[in-house]
């Protein structure tokens, strides 16, 4: 630039003295040519900017838009090779020219990118050869460019996969991405590379480890813990009484039913008093985020990834909490390296549209402190068990931590910087769950879980720590773990038999913490530690379904219980799992076994009146001392919204706990039932926010309110003295559908939150990371008209989609009158001219897609959507860590 400078002068007067004649008109003509040369030359190492300014000087064109650098929030960047490629790197900025053939060579390639080849000197000649090989009117230039690059791609995909079906094309967008000269070199060659790149057939990527076979045997000498042993015992005096209360005129069947679900019945609820009872008088534990002194906050090594599987989630959501707990952790001091990972196993193409807009749009707002790196899986085996499986595998060798949030988790930065502190300095720990506090309940079922995770949560929590030891859970997310010794212990088998007990473990947490605990690994937890939330269903049906899904799971667990090798905490986790659920058809039968002993006059009323009141008061012993520790402390009083409306709130939320479980109690029967008669849980998104209305309380709890109506007239018109005693069951029954359109709705709950009823500290006093979730959804929110575009544009969705419907991209593109004016409506004035049903009307129709994707970028600017990718799946290559 300041060689520029300094000829400017020169050759001006050089200008005036060659105009001043006109029979040196010639020479001056020479003379300008020969200055535009000379400047070319001059500028031909120079950066953008020199180069900005000559094409500006040469067109006479002035662009603010270009020259203040600004882009879309759509782009991410240009594609950067990798050193040692073999591809010259492409180091400027190619403007807009004023020639059609190269403006054609630009929309090539474009096109070309977005396939997955580099932003390199190589594909931009491509390019200028495919614009400059023909004669055609600079009106079809655009067109003939681009459908030659298609026809370019497709020649090149047919000759290399020849005789194969087409390759995944996920697949291969991430092949050209990290091999791009394969598309250049021989077909023989190119075909060497990509049978070392995984399989294209079915998108497997290639990977750097694989996790070691497991095997689970059945276990010979099974033991209990001694930890056990005060529940069963105070359990087992209890049954003994209660025999003794029953007649011996009584069949003996009925009196071994009852009594024998007596006993694990109380059993249960008696270890949930005892655990918080641990909690309440067991000191805090040891802290042990002491740091050797050789350890420096800065240390380099200790590099941890923090990972997000989704499937069908808020992309919105996601992307936003990702963006707050990037800035809490560059706002504290870091201890080793960060990189935050969403997996997204989505099969949606418009979901996925939105995950990958709004991935753009982070990584717009970049630092490359802590990376962000977004990966869709080609197929979702084995739902998250195998989305995380695939990262390990592909990605374990570059981290030696790994923080596992959910899709609707939120950690705040100190948190996870002290969990990596924690596992350094206790080498001998695998895994560490952290607590998980729900927050952002709208509705008033959310808003009654969350309140009693508050008040009971954190006794439980730390009772069961000082119980468990080094033999705590995993909960499958809000935890961290050590990498090596996961992929090395934590494969998961697969179960003999067919779905729903058998095939492959649904429910992977608990398996995994066995896992690691059998090869002699530590399992602990943080019970001290804060700034870990998740969000909760907001719908009754939502917590149904969830539960559907959790029960197949833990099913399974009582047959891995049985498998030898297991430390027997692990084996308590895993039956107290299942437990869980079976406690429900438990009680009904209970209920329905103590109600025809009462009707044959061999026990009497009173008799299961005193056995209700003693369960009733005993499930009620981890909310009392919870409420205690709450009001013996001065800050979590107030967080809860002071004594009175604590004591409010426990009221509040043990009427509604009594109403809710006889509903519960048929909905677990109802989901363990089928499970036993071989009905499979589908896998599915789950919704986050509150919809539900009273057409889906009365399709969920139809059932529900018939029993509870049959069984009340029954007593009513037989046994008056019974239905009394039996009205907090059949009751709740009868009303089941106005409690569950109660317990789902917000409007409610958000009265409650008005009036401070059930509050929580993440009310009182929220979390800032948790408030910049909600900010920054303005950064990440998509639309219809946007996904719509982002589908079109990309070929790997547009074959999802397509795939879908049963079509490919290979087809015909026939469309109707009507179809052809709203494809060139859209072309013409861009798809938000369109309304949702006209957009959805091009969507459901395979021509339209095929014709829409074949024109839109001849017609569409793309060079502002800046299509490029920064590879996401493909985060640089680092040494295997220790």
């Amino acid at each position: 630039m300041a060689l520029f400078l300094a000829n400017v002068p020169v050759f001006l007067v050089l200008f005036v003295l060659l105009g001043g004649a006109r029979a040196e008109q010639a020479r001056y003509q020479s003379a300008k040519e020969n200055f535009w040369a000379v400047m070319r030359r001059t500028l031909s190492e120079s950066k953008v900017a020199g180069q900005e300014f000559v094409s500006d000087l040469e067109e006479g064109v002035s662009d603010p838009s270009r020259a203040s650098g600004t882009k879309s929030d759509l782009g991410v960047g240009s594609v950067r090779l990798r050193t040692g490629s073999g591809f010259s790197q492409s180091s400027r900025v190619r403007l807009r020219a004023s020639d059609p053939k190269e403006r054609a060579a630009r929309r090539a390639f474009e096109y070309l990118k977005v396939v997955g080849l580099p932003d390199s000197e190589e594909v931009w000649e491509l390019s200028l050869g495919l614009a400059h090989e023909s004669g055609e009117s600079a009106d079809e230039l655009a067109a003939v460019a681009v459908r030659r690059a298609q026809a370019k791609v497709a020649e090149w995909r047919a000759a290399v996969f020849e005789g194969e079906a087409s390759p995944d094309p996920l697949w291969l967008r991430a092949f050209l991405e990290a091999k791009p000269e394969a598309f250049f070199i021989s077909t023989e060659e190119a075909r060497k590379l990509a049978k070392s790149f995984g399989d294209p057939m079915t998108g497997a990527p290639p990977r750097a480890n694989r996790f070691r076979p497991q095997s689970l045997e059945k276990m010979r000498f099974p033991r209990w813990l001694v930890g056990l042993l005060p529940a069963l015992a105070l359990a087992g005096a209890a049954t003994y009484v209660m025999a003794g209360k029953i007649g011996t005129e009584a069949p003996t069947p009925l009196r071994l039913v009852f009594l024998g679900l007596f006993f694990p019945l109380l059993s249960f609820v008696l270890m949930g008093l005892s655990t918080s009872l641990w909690g309440l008088f067991a000191s805090a534990p040891k802290r042990l985020s002491n740091v050797p002194p050789e350890l420096h906050p800065e240390v380099g090594d200790l590099r941890t990834a923090v990972i997000i599987p989704i499937y069908h989630e808020s992309a919105e959501h996601v992307f936003a909490a990702v963006l707050a707990m990037r800035e809490s952790l560059l706002g504290c001091q870091r201890l080793g390296q960060y990189e935050i990972f969403v997996l997204s196993d989505s099969r949606d193409p418009l979901i996925a549209a939105d995950e990958e807009r709004a991935f753009r749009r982070v990584a717009a707002i970049g630092d490359d402190k802590i990376p962000v790196y977004y990966r869709r899986r080609s197929k979702n085996t084995r739902q998250k068990a195998g989305n995380l499986e695939e990262f390990f595998e592909r990605f374990g060798h570059r981290y030696r931590y790994a923080v596992v949030l959910d899709a609707d988790s939120v950690m705040v930065g100190p948190t996870i910087v002290e969990l990596v502190r924690r596992m350094e300095a206790a080498p001998e720990t695998a895994l560490m769950q952290a607590p998980i506090e729900p927050m952002g309940g709208e509705t008033v079922l959310a808003r009654s879980v969350q309140w009693a995770s508050s008040v009971s949560g954190p006794l439980l929590m730390r009772g069961l720590s000082a119980w468990a030891g080094a033999s705590f859970n995993y909960y499958g997310h809000n935890a961290i773990l050590r990498v090596r010794p996961f992929l090395e212990c934590c494969a998961l088998p697969a179960l003999a038999g067919e779905p729903p007990l058998g095939g492959h473990i649904l429910s992977h947490d608990f398996v995994e913490a066995a896992l690691l605990r059998r090869k002699g690994y530590a399992v602990r937890a943080a019970p001290d530690l804060g700034g870990s939330y998740e969000g909760l269903p907001p719908t009754l049906q939502e917590f149904v379904a969830r539960d559907r899904r959790w029960c197949q799971g833990n099913l399974q667990h009582l047959r891995i219980a049985v498998s030898a090798g297991l430390a027997p905490m692990s084996r308590v986790h895993m039956v107290l799992g299942a437990f869980a659920y079976l406690a429900g058809p438990a009680w009904l039968l209970f209920l329905a076994t103590g109600l025809s002993l009462s009707i044959t006059g061999a026990m009497p009323l009173e008799v299961i009146l005193e056995s209700w009141l003693l369960t009733s008061a005993l499930l009620l012993g981890p909310r009392v001392l919870g409420m205690m520790r709450v009001l013996a402390n001065k800050e979590a009083r107030r967080a809860h919204g002071g004594a009175l409306r604590l004591l409010v709130s426990g009221l509040v939320e043990l009427l509604f706990s009594a109403a809710l479980a006889p509903l519960m109690m048929l909905h677990h029967t109802s989901i363990v039932l089928s499970i036993l008669l071989g009905r499979s849980v589908r896998w599915g998104g789950q919704s986050r926010r509150a919809r539900a209305g009273l057409s889906a309380a009365v399709r969920s709890e139809w059932a529900a309110t018939l029993l509870g109506v049959t069984l009340g007239a029954a007593l009513i018109a037989f046994a008056q003295t019974m239905a009394l005693w039996l009205a907090p069951v059949w009751v709740p029954l009868a009303l089941s559908i106005p409690i569950a359109a109660l317990a789902s709705s917000a409007r409610v709950g958000t009265l409650l939150r008005r009036a401070g009823i059930l509050a929580v500290p993440s009310e009182t006093h929220p979390d800032p990371v948790a408030e910049r979730v909600e900010h920054l959804r303005a950064v990440t929110v998509s639309d219809s008209a946007g996904r719509f575009r982002d589908l079109i544009l990309d070929p790997v969705l547009v074959a999802a989609h397509l795939s879908r419907q049963g079509a490919s991209l290979e087809g015909n593109t026939e469309l109707s009158q009507e179809e052809l004016e709203l494809c060139r409506r859209a072309l013409r004035v861009g798809p938000a001219s369109l309304e949702q049903s006209e957009l959805e009307r091009l969507l459901e129709s395979p021509a339209c897609v095929r014709y829409l994707h074949a024109e839109a970028w001849c017609a569409w600017p793309v060079e502002s959507w800046e299509v490029s990718r920064e590879r996401p799946q493909l985060p640089p290559a680092l040494p295997v860590a220790s």
